[in-house]
């Protein structure tokens, strides 16, 4: 597999300087991955910090002045729906990795990659995870942090589950302390699609210290796409799940996907993308973040205001002829010299290769108001 990368002899302008090389300047797990991070207060998850991009100490490496979207891509497949974390000096992104495999339906093989970077400019090789038992494929990683500072990374199967042949999309979990190694699979509030065509697709979890909760898009052969949440009794992932509701989200017509939930300015926020034209859109929760009910209730939103390059911009519209920002993710950074907030997103100038699914790349953008956003100079 290749990656597109740049070398430290361009010399380098950050924007939050951490050097060149490996970056690694904090302790290392035996691994090779970040070392885990410490507990956290019930007060501190109360704040988002279990959802924070930024999950260790050092300075968080952005060599702006040098990128160009978009900043990870790869020859052999395509990569979008990415979630992103600093720790143990480095930046570490999960995102799903599509592949050519003519033995599977659409003709494409769904997995689940990983790449790591000092600086958003030179990235490791792709690194797909081991295949699972039992599915034909797994996409849509999310990242959050538990009470114990443990990563709880969210997934789906894609399209298979399980037998019986015909099983629809299911959730499953997985942990690790140093987003390096990884427990087994978990599934992941099964009783929520109790019927094999039933189908749930890109969990994302809240995890607020005094509850636990869970989003993701529902549909079965009766119901359209919906967008759920639901929250743990027990405050573990391993449930078991009670369902709350459909929050009153609607965007061109449809609903959302692609969660991520994060705080930013002081406000819980949603992160999603239009399940039609597949644009970026960010919500604010008006609801009380301390009970379950609060959680139904978001602001209208607004599209985030992304700007077209080549590599995201094509013929027709988009999510039909190209991808333009889908599967965005946020980075709050606003505490870090500059006050950026860093979008990541995937985009494509076709949908014919891959199955239909394109040749998508992740591009980056940045912020200080979450409204204007600007990509690399390079």
């Amino acid at each position: 597999m290749t990656v597109r990368r740049r070398w430290c002899g361009l010399g380098v302008g950050l924007a939050l300087l951490a050097g060149c090389g490996s970056g690694a300047t904090n302790p290392q797990s035996p691994a090779g991955g970040a070392a885990s991070p410490s507990a956290l207060s019930a007060r501190q998850l109360a704040g988002g910090a279990g959802h924070a991009c930024i999950a260790g100490p050092g300075s968080p490496g952005v060599a702006w002045a040098h990128l160009r979207n978009p900043v990870l891509s790869d020859a052999s497949g395509g990569v979008k729906d990415e979630a992103l974390t600093w720790a143990g000096g480095r930046w570490h992104m999960l995102f799903s990795y599509v592949t050519a495999d003519a033995s599977l339906p659409d003709g494409v093989l769904w997995q689940i990659a990983t790449a790591t970077s000092p600086d958003l400019l030179h990235w490791s090789p792709v690194t797909p995870w081991p295949d699972q038992s039992g599915v034909l494929g797994v996409a849509s990683p999310d990242v959050v942090r538990d009470p114990s500072g443990r990563f709880v990374v969210t997934y789906q199967s894609d399209p298979g589950a399980s037998d019986p042949a015909g099983t629809q999309a299911r959730l499953y979990y997985r942990t690790s302390p140093d987003l390096t190694s990884w427990s087994t699979p978990h599934p992941l509030a099964w009783s929520l699609a109790p019927s094999p065509p039933d189908r749930m697709i890109d969990g994302a979890l809240v995890s607020t210290g005094n509850q636990l909760l869970l989003g993701y898009k529902f549909s079965s052969p009766t119901q359209p796409d919906v967008f759920e949440m639901a929250r743990s009794v027990t405050g573990r992932p391993e449930g078991p799940w009670q369902l709350l509701g459909r929050p009153d989200i609607t965007v061109n017509g449809g609903t959302v996907e692609n969660f991520e939930f994060l705080t930013a300015a002081g406000r819980w926020r949603l992160v999603a993308t239009s399940d039609n034209l597949d644009q970026p859109w960010l919500f604010t929760l008006v609801g009380d973040p301390r009970t379950a009910q609060g959680w139904l209730q978001w602001s209208a939103g607004y599209r985030l205001d992304v700007p077209s390059e080549r590599f995201n911009s094509g013929p027709g519209l988009s999510s039909v002829g190209y991808e333009h920002a889908n599967s965005a993710f946020l980075c709050d950074a606003s505490s870090l010299p500059g006050g950026f907030y860093y979008l990541l997103y995937a985009g494509s100038d076709e949908l014919n290769q891959l199955g239909g699914w394109g040749h998508a790349k992740i591009g980056v953008a940045r912020s200080t108001d979450l409204v204007h956003w600007y990509v690399p100079p390079g």
